[in-house]
Order: C-alpha cells, then sequence, then structure tokens
C-alpha cells in the first residue's frame, strides 16, 4: 500500500483516536511533570545517594497515581479559565471524521486535482 498523502504512513491505523486527546494530553503533561518534579524533590531531599533510583521511581509512581486524574479533571475548568482570560470561546474543539484531511475522500480528490501537473 502506497501513501496517498505526503505525510501519510502505513502505520495510520494504529494510532489512538482523536477523541481521547482531551484525556491524553492532561495526562501526558501530568506523568512529564510527575517524572520531573519527583526527580528533583527526591534529589534535593537525599542527595545524589546510591538509594536515589529506586526512590525516585517510588516518588515517581506516587505522583502519576495522584497527577493524572487530578490532571484530567481540572484540565476543562483550566481551559474554561484560559478562555475565560483570553476572550476565547470556551468549548474545546471536537475533531469530527471530515476534520483530518485524510479522512476525507472528497479532499484528497481536491488535493489531487489542485496539484499542478497532476491529472485525475
Amino acid at each position: 500500500m502506497t501513501p496517498t498523502h505526503p505525510r501519510e504512513t502505513s502505520g495510520d491505523a494504529r494510532r489512538i483516536d482523536r477523541k481521547y486527546a482531551r484525556l491524553m494530553l492532561p495526562a501526558i503533561m501530568a506523568t512529564v511533570m510527575s517524572c520531573v518534579m519527583s526527580l528533583v524533590e527526591t534529589i534535593a531531599r537525599r542527595g545524589f545517594a546510591p538509594d536515589l533510583v529506586p526512590a525516585w521511581l517510588t516518588s515517581f509512581a506516587i505522583g502519576v497515581a495522584v497527577a493524572v486524574p487530578t490532571a484530567v479533571l481540572v484540565a476543562p475548568i483550566a481551559q474554561r479559565l484560559v478562555g475565560h482570560l483570553t476572550g476565547e470561546p470556551r468549548r474545546w474543539p471536537v475533531p469530527t471524521a471530515s476534520a483530518h484531511p485524510r479522512s476525507d475522500p472528497a479532499h484528497s480528490q481536491r488535493e489531487k486535482s489542485s496539484c499542478p501537473g497532476h491529472s485525475p
């Protein structure tokens, strides 16, 4: 199978559905922040002791268990607050099937017909 779009690959079928973006973004951010903050806090408390890695991983596990659910629950509130402070609309963009160019057959036909030197 050859890609029809320059950025399209055969691995697209394994991607996570876009409807989970609302959960994934805060979960990824919380995980990364927990990793960094638990390492910094563990080094600040213990220094570069021989048991640094096990202590850090324990702290990281506890931090992720608290941070991810908290971030997922707080993200919509934070989004509304940012929208209020900036004057942007409160709604989170909900992707539709045709919002993604590769999933819209009409888009690929328009793209082909608009490319110079390409005959449909």
